[in-house]
């Protein structure tokens, strides 16, 4: 996760699917997906 949060730092956008939430946890933004429909997204600095 490191990598990912290195390669982020220097402006390369990253996008991860994941069922959990541990990793979802390192996220600035989750975009949660739910019988093939858009169910929620938020950024995690605002929650």
């Amino acid at each position: 996760m490191k990598i990912f949060k290195d390669l982020n730092k220097d402006g390369r956008t990253i996008i991860m699917i994941t069922h959990d939430p541990a990793i979802a946890a390192y996220a600035d933004r989750i975009v949660a997906v739910r019988d093939w429909l858009l169910a929620e997204g938020f950024n995690q600095s605002s929650t």
